[in-house]
């Protein structure tokens, strides 16, 4: 299991081992959101009235619950969604090496997987969280109220990036059974506005209050602070307004979204002292699918079949610019090498010159879990990356500043010391923001996509909006095949079960969105 704590907040760290202490509290509040099918589902409410009560569980157990399924994901879509698409689609990881399971034609659709990337996603989350969010509106919590509309409003921009028009706007209320089992499928641009006015309203019901929200210890990002909830907020609407931008801009809707960035840059952003990580269990649990770690599928399999390494740009970014992040990052391969592998390579890679993920990636076993890193929900070096993709796109600010920051942040999240940082940023080029105006951009957007390393959702919508990666073209070196030739793919299709339990939605979504299909564009991908 995982929760989050800052770095610099002791209380935080208190809580982090309040929690091991008390999970028993809590872990019925996770069993609960296993068996409660998805909101979409023609039996919805036969299903989800018996056996369990939800009222019967308490409000720390209810959060808790939502945070891990939102923030950490089970095994299951930690291993689909996670790292064999998105990280994949993203170059960061890969499984192109002698005796993986998964190696190949990267670009292809496995419905299953798909399937559970969008079933167990809204399985998990989507009827918990209303649950949560009728909770505090019943005990008259506002602030509690609102920071569960932030969580909402990042579980379902997460969702619309992968599919694109997605079940929103009938499945966000308070109500625990959904009036209409069958919901309709929302246009990503409604949604992205919708969430960036919640967003907003959310900030401003909050406003200056620093009373801890109630079940503030089933709250293992920011226990219970709702001004740090309030900075989370904000840098998730500049995530948003920045990635959506162009598609407001195409849409005739400028002074909408050049509003939402300059608001954003007014109000405080995440920092070091407030950054969102969801920190592993220091010691293994029984449940450990429950975990959502990678440990557990690197580990837990024998052999090396489920054992990915890393892709070739993204070693290859590290090592050409003497990044020290590398040795945090990754082991040398056991010939001594830091290598990564091809992601679409025809021919495996020799695993004796591919560099090995850390142990702050994968721990040492599936038990031995100590030294691996938090989750990475929503980090000062993402807020910094974004603040300095601002300050180039013409909102103000200082844009070398912010980039350096990102890259300090980020090098200090994984252990890098001030030393080596400092000697990274007064020695390599790639540390100052050098060329034109769009040679600029595209230094940030690469030292973001490093920074987002584990967090593959995030990076696969960078390199689908900014076209970091190029297109293979070579089909007699890398797969270049029907239906996505060679090209990153746009999104994922939608999950079979939806094709019968919400079929007249769903075909209102595709005729609406485009072909359902990995080559789709969604709304904000212009390119």
């Amino acid at each position: 299991m995982q929760e989050i704590m800052s770095n610099t907040d002791s209380s935080l760290k208190t809580s982090r081992i309040m929690k091991f202490n008390n999970i028993s509290r809590w872990i019925g509040a996770l069993v609960f959101a296993i068996f409660l099918p998805m909101s979409c589902t023609d039996n919805f409410e036969e299903i989800n009235t018996n056996p369990v009560d939800p009222e019967s569980a308490t409000i720390e157990g209810i959060m808790a619950g939502v945070q891990y399924f939102e923030f950490a994901e089970p095994r299951f879509l930690t291993w689909r969604g996670n790292l064999i698409y998105s990280s994949r689609f993203a170059h960061q990881f890969s499984y192109n090496g002698e005796g993986t399971w998964f190696g190949g034609d990267v670009y292809q659709n496995n419905q299953g997987w798909t399937n559970a990337v969008f079933d167990a996603s809204y399985q998990k989350v989507s009827l918990n969280i209303r649950n949560l969010l009728g909770t505090y509106v019943e005990n008259g919590d506002a602030n509690g109220a609102a920071v569960t509309r932030i969580m909402m409003s990042w579980f379902y921009q997460k969702m619309t990036d992968v599919f694109g028009d997605i079940p929103y706007s009938e499945v966000i209320g308070e109500e625990l059974i959904l009036d209409n089992p069958q919901p309709s499928y929302d246009p990503q641009a409604a949604i992205y506005e919708e969430i960036l006015v919640s967003l907003k309203e959310q900030m401003d019901v909050i406003g200056n209050d620093t009373e801890p929200v109630s079940g503030a210890t089933g709250d293992f990002i920011y226990g219970g602070d709702p001004q740090n909830w309030k900075a989370f907020a904000n840098t998730l609407r500049l995530r948003m307004a920045i990635r959506s931008r162009d598609a407001f801009n195409n849409a005739g809707q400028s002074a909408f979204i050049d509003g939402v960035i300059n608001d954003c840059l007014s109000n405080p952003l995440i920092d070091e002292s407030n950054e969102a990580l969801l920190s592993k269990s220091p010691t293994a649990l029984v449940l450990s699918f429950l975990d959502g770690g990678f440990e557990d599928v690197y580990w837990g399999f024998g052999g090396v079949g489920s054992k990915w390494v890393f892709a070739d740009r993204y070693m290859d970014m590290l090592r050409d610019n003497n990044d020290p992040r590398m040795f945090e990052m990754a082991d040398a391969s056991p010939n001594g090498t830091y290598n990564g592998s091809n992601v679409l390579g025809r021919s495996f890679a020799d695993r004796n010159d591919l560099a090995i993920p850390s142990a702050k990636i994968i721990g040492g076993s599936t038990t031995d879990v100590a030294n691996t890193l938090p989750n990475q929900v929503l980090t000062a070096a993402e807020s910094h990356f974004l603040q300095a993709e601002a300050a180039l796109l013409g909102y103000g600010g200082n844009a070398q500043a912010s980039y350096e920051n990102g890259i300090e942040a980020s090098m200090r999240f994984w252990g890098v010391s001030d030393e080596d940082i400092t000697t990274f940023t007064d020695n390599e080029a790639i540390a100052v923001l050098s060329g034109d105006n769009a040679a600029q951009l595209a230094m940030v957007w690469n030292q973001r996509w490093l920074a987002l390393l584990t967090n593959g959702y995030e990076a696969w919508s960078l390199v689908r909006r900014t076209e970091l990666i190029p297109d293979a073209t070579d089909d007699s070196q890398f797969f270049v095949t029907a239906p996505n030739n060679g090209v990153v793919p746009k999104r994922l299709p939608y999950s079979a079960t939806e094709a019968v339990a919400n079929e007249s939605n769903l075909r209102a979504a595709v005729a609406r969105q485009g072909e359902d299909m990995m080559t789709t564009n969604i709304w904000w991908d212009l390119q």
